[in-house]
């Protein structure tokens, strides 16, 4: 091949155009590297870089506004979230070392008594049904006499000190006034003050109660209320059967010991008329503040009356349970769990689940140690036909 042919076939014509010629192409290689060619081209260069060189400015502007809006804030959180897990761990801790181990033995001991308890209970309530002989505590072991007037001396104090203001007394008896209206009439066992007669005879209702205690006897009579001075199963057993449509025992039955409470649904049952209304409301140990410590404020209370047993006594006296109340919580401010209900979500999922399962434990020790105070169960005197 000729050094024509080879020139030709390093600078090929365009396509379709016509073919330059050697010599018109050493000239453009001449011209490319004159001053003025280079110079043009070395300002294109600076351009570009120019260009270059502003991108990498607009970059780094935008890298610092990232860095100071975005990072900052979320340096922050993070902060935030170490301080709020640090405050949980040191409150599990806290309810680790402290709280869980006193309130487990405190349960414990209590869950041991009460089981202890319920099974002497359940022995006489067994032998009740079979209609055995109860057993009856040795006499002269006591001088009753001696302790009913040293009781005597101190219950006006008990009562100043730990039932609580007339006020309030009716507002929690009001729960149960619409009920008690619609079967007159009432007989209220250990009135005490005569509270619920007062509501009742406001209402235009027939009521009478029963006291022990001379001197809030009288006081109740003093206000022109009906009420008979007396013990109370001695009292009972004066009354006509099917005379009432409603008894009633507040906070009485708690202080009766089991032979004496047995006695006196007995005759609860035969005052009531055929579909007749027995309330009975008593402290619930089932609550570890009420049962373990509140209960034994009153020495007067024989010992903790659970609704379980307390329905068991009253079927075995012939009493059909109609319903069990819960009532009395604690104020809020003595609970475990404040008023928000919980602890506020965190950033880190993993932070959040520990905070939610301390709001559950909180709970459940506030539902074990400030439940309900009081327990009410409602009972009804069975038809004699409806049993037939």
């Amino acid at each position: 091949m000729s050094g024509d042919d080879r020139a030709a076939n390093d600078n090929p014509a365009p396509e379709g155009g016509p073919q330059e010629s050697p010599f018109r192409q050493m000239v453009k290689r001449v011209a490319a590297l004159t001053p003025w060619s280079l110079r043009r081209k070395i300002e294109a260069g600076n351009l570009r870089a120019d260009r270059i060189e502003g991108a990498i400015q607009v970059l780094q502007t935008e890298l610092a506004e990232i860095r100071d809006d975005r990072f900052a804030p979320l340096e922050g959180r993070i902060d935030r979230a170490e301080l709020a897990l640090s405050e949980i761990s040191n409150e599990a801790g806290r309810l680790r070392d402290d709280v869980l181990p006193a309130a487990v033995a405190r349960a414990d001991a209590l869950l041991d008594r009460l089981a202890d308890e319920l099974e002497e209970v359940t022995s006489l309530v067994e032998r009740m049904l079979r209609r055995e002989p109860l057993p009856v505590p040795r006499e002269g072991i006591i001088d009753e006499s001696r302790l009913a007037r040293s009781l005597g001396e101190v219950q006006p104090l008990l009562l100043e000190a730990f039932r609580g203001s007339e006020e309030e007394i009716r507002h929690r008896l009001d729960h149960y006034l619409d009920e008690l209206q619609s079967a007159p009439p009432l007989l209220d066992l250990g009135c005490g003050r005569g509270e619920l007669l007062l509501m009742m005879r406001e209402a235009g209702i027939e009521a009478v109660g029963v006291e022990g205690d001379v001197s809030l006897a009288a006081a109740a009579q003093r206000r022109g209320l009906d009420l008979k001075v007396g013990d109370v199963l001695e009292v009972l057993k004066t009354q006509p059967s099917n005379a009432f449509g409603a008894v009633t025992a507040i906070h009485l039955l708690e202080h009766l010991p089991p032979t004496v409470l047995a006695a006196v649904l007995a005759e609860v049952l035969r005052v009531l008329r055929p579909g007749g209304l027995f309330l009975a409301e008593c402290p619930n140990p089932h609550t570890l503040r009420v049962g373990a410590a509140l209960y034994w404020q009153d020495p007067t209370h024989q010992r903790p009356l659970l609704p379980e047993t307390l329905e068991l006594f009253l079927s075995a006296a012939g009493f059909s349970i109609k319903s069990r109340e819960l009532l009395h919580p604690f104020p809020q401010d003595q609970m475990l769990m404040d008023d928000e209900g919980g602890t506020q979500t965190m950033t880190d999922p993993e932070v959040t689940e520990l905070a939610e399962r301390i709001d559950r434990l909180r709970q459940r020790l506030d539902d074990i140690l400030n439940g309900p105070r009081d327990f009410a169960v409602w009972a009804i005197r069975p038809d004699t036909k409806e049993e037939n």
